[in-house]
């Protein structure tokens, strides 16, 4: 009894120090055993996104309040617009008096050659009566002088009076035969005023090119002021909820200054991990994640490196231990694997797999000039930085995969892709699938279903609206035995459904074209639609842009469609109406095309511009046409281009400024010999464009490059 007492007072007297030793060692654990190759602190990503003016305003309404959830393309808040509308209502009288001078200018000049040419004609009257009178009197002299030659010899008249004669009639002949050269003279003048007049008509002669040339420079500048004032109406980029709001109606902003900051549902589907200073080596890109949310019991959620901070440096304080002592470490970005709706800021414990992220190692490439064939790995060149896509078994039995076409999906973390075929031929061929790609490039097990539509046929483009709605364009062209079905012709309007997506709207384009051969010679097809091939699709400002692969103008230019009202293409019913009107129209192709029709003309579709994007085969300069092209943020215009209809693998990556439309003058970023740009878009990755390539039969890649001036 005795020794269990003291046994009892030690412990109680040693109390203090286990449990400092405990704590020293439990910390010690946290300090040492956390790690790449351990656990390490992170948390839900939470970037807000701040919707500021581009130009100094004034706010005119607010259209949210804080703590309500928005849908992507929502109206935020409107800023405005009186000092630009009178900017415009001056640009459009500036534009009708430079109209009006154009039409007074012509008119003028018209009548100018037209008094020249009743001036010639008066005088080509006269010199033809003058000639032919003397040409008269040269004849009656021919007689007088006969007569008198015969007076003469019998006599009766003296020689002065026929020498007379002789000279009257050498004058007259004189005269008459100098008068065709007169005549010629006057007649050539008479045509050139004519060609003069006839070319001022045309609108070819010198003035009248530069008179229409100061019409489009109006022209031009009121589409730069309406462009800016679309901007003074403020959307939401994603889906998400309002957090705060920093002016409000009657306040002037600065350009730049935020207005309303949102923060999307979806930011949290990529995670922040603080590696310590210690394993700073430890963590590359591309390397397998493994999140468990801290507090709770379940299964890792998997994610893949996507970034790694360039430095060590002073970690985010939420990573401190205790918030006096600042830790110090790289910030590593990471995007789950799967879509996923998690809490801006929370915690969770992180391992990272090195081995199950990381790509097989690859011997150094060969320098080749030798273009691969159609489904081989791609070659080396100039480019050495594509990373092969990771394509589940389970996938690749289902289906094939040849990524014709990317959208980043910022609100999902996640990028939606489109592939020229579907299915397998003896089973699915044309299933109506997406497909989901996550940032490190690992393709989802199972396709993204688009309800609404049996079959999609040789998708080429894909692109976001400014309402949540998506858009995919097939190619409309022949396939390689000559038939064009009606899939490979569509274009279509999807919306968000479920998991999924669901048809919206559609038109087939070239069918259009086809019914009406002047509608295709407007847009830059003398020749009817056999040739053509469009594999490029963006969106911008409410305006969707076709890229054309196939056919080039005539001076080797592709060129490029616009679409100006992309809802009167797809029609304006609501639901079920829309539904029932398809259907009815459809009945007949002949009365669907003349539906469709009529919406065509109503989109106002026309030729915007024309690029030289042309690319190397084997080392030769190839004509280029257009494989996709992209507005990005920073306003300039991305184009890849592949070889317009030559064999051979090859493409180019091409970037132009200021993308107004005419004839644009693109600069070559780089050349992808041996590789087939398909698609592009803005990476999730802020500042970067992600570009992916299809391998035919192979392994698909992609790459994310630096996008800057």
């Amino acid at each position: 009894m005795y020794s269990y007492q003291r046994l009892r007072s030690a412990l109680q007297d040693a109390a203090p120090a286990i449990t400092f030793v405990l704590t020293l060692g439990a910390a010690l654990w946290l300090h040492v055993g956390s790690g790449p190759r351990g656990r390490v602190f992170g948390y839900a990503e939470a970037l807000p996104e701040v919707l500021s003016p581009v130009e100094t305003a004034r706010v005119a309404s607010i259209e949210v309040t804080v703590g309500e959830e928005v849908e992507a393309g929502q109206i935020i808040a409107t800023l405005d617009t009186s000092v630009i509308d009178a900017e415009i209502a001056v640009a459009k009288a500036e534009k009708t008096q430079v109209e009006a001078d154009l039409n007074m200018e012509l008119a003028l000049l018209e009548q100018e050659l037209d008094t020249n040419r009743e001036t010639v004609e008066r005088h080509l009257a006269v010199h033809r009566e003058e000639q032919r009178r003397a040409a008269a009197e040269a004849k009656v002299l021919d007689s007088e002088i006969s007569r008198m030659k015969q007076l003469v010899e019998n006599r009766q008249a003296v020689l002065e009076d026929l020498t007379k004669l002789d000279l009257a009639h050498a004058t007259v002949t004189a005269i008459a035969s100098e008068k065709p050269r007169t005549l010629s003279v006057l007649t050539e003048q008479l045509k050139a005023t004519e060609r003069r007049r006839n070319g001022l008509r045309d609108r070819t002669s010198g003035l009248a090119a530069k008179l229409d040339a100061d019409v489009r420079v109006a022209t031009e500048n009121i589409a730069m002021l309406e462009q800016r004032r679309a901007s003074y109406v403020l959307r939401a980029a994603n889906a998400g909820r309002v957090i705060s709001i920093d002016r409000q109606p009657g306040d002037v902003v600065p350009a730049g200054m935020p207005l309303v900051q949102l923060l999307s549902a979806r930011t949290g589907a990529r995670a922040i991990a603080c590696v310590p200073e210690r394993f700073a080596l430890g963590v590359s890109d591309g390397d397998a994640a493994e999140l468990y949310v801290r507090g709770q019991l379940g299964d890792a959620i998997p994610g893949t490196v996507i970034a790694v901070g360039p430095l060590v440096s002073q970690l985010p304080p939420r990573c401190w231990l205790t918030p006096e002592l600042p830790a110090w470490g790289r910030v590593v970005t990471i995007s789950l694997d799967a879509p996923m709706a998690l809490v801006p800021g929370q915690a969770f414990d992180i391992t990272f797999d090195a081995r199950r992220g990381a790509a097989p190692a690859q011997p150094p490439p060969k320098p080749t000039t030798t273009a691969p064939k159609a489904g081989g790995t791609p070659k080396a060149g100039a480019v050495a930085s594509q990373s092969p896509m990771k394509v589940p078994p389970t996938l690749a039995s289902r289906t094939r995969f040849e990524p014709s076409g990317v959208l980043a999906r910022p609100g999902e973390s996640r990028y939606l892709l489109v592939s020229d075929d579907t299915g397998h031929e003896q089973n699915n061929e044309g299933a109506p699938w997406l497909f989901a790609m996550s940032p490190g490039g690992a393709v989802a097990a199972d396709p993204v279903p688009v309800s609404g539509v049996d079959e999609l046929s040789d998708v080429e483009g894909i692109a976001a609206g400014d309402a949540g709605e998506i858009y995919l364009l097939s190619s409309q062209s022949y396939s390689k035995k000559g038939k064009r079905k009606s899939e490979r012709t569509a274009l279509l309007r999807l919306r968000q459904d479920g998991q999924g997506f669901r048809v919206d709207g559609g038109i087939h384009l070239a069918e259009v074209l086809d019914a009406d051969p002047a509608r295709a010679a407007a847009l830059g097809l003398p020749d009817g639609t056999r040739a053509l091939d469009i594999e490029g699709l963006a969106f911008r400002q409410g305006a969707l842009y076709l890229g054309l692969k196939a056919p080039l103008d005539a001076q080797g230019n592709a060129m490029i469609w616009r679409i100006g009202s992309p809802s009167a293409l797809f029609g304006g019913l609501p639901g079920e109406q829309r539904a029932a009107a398809v259907e009815a129209a459809s009945a007949k192709k002949k009365h669907r095309i003349t539906a469709e029709a009529a919406r065509f003309d109503a989109a106002r579709v026309s030729l915007w511009a024309r690029a030289r994007v042309d690319v190397e085969v084997a080392g030769k300069p190839t004509p280029g046409g257009i494989s996709e092209l992209v507005f990005m943020p920073d306003g300039a215009l991305a184009i890849t281009s592949t070889p317009s209809t030559a064999d051979g693998d090859a493409g180019a990556l091409w970037r132009v400024d200021r993308p107004e439309g005419g004839v644009l003058s693109p600069r070559l970023v780089q050349r992808f010999p041996g590789l087939k740009p398909e698609g592009i878009t803005p990476s999730l990755t802020p500042g970067s464009l992600t570009i992916v390539f299809d391998a035919g039969s192979g392994t698909p890649s992609f790459e994310e490059l630096s996008w800057g001036p």
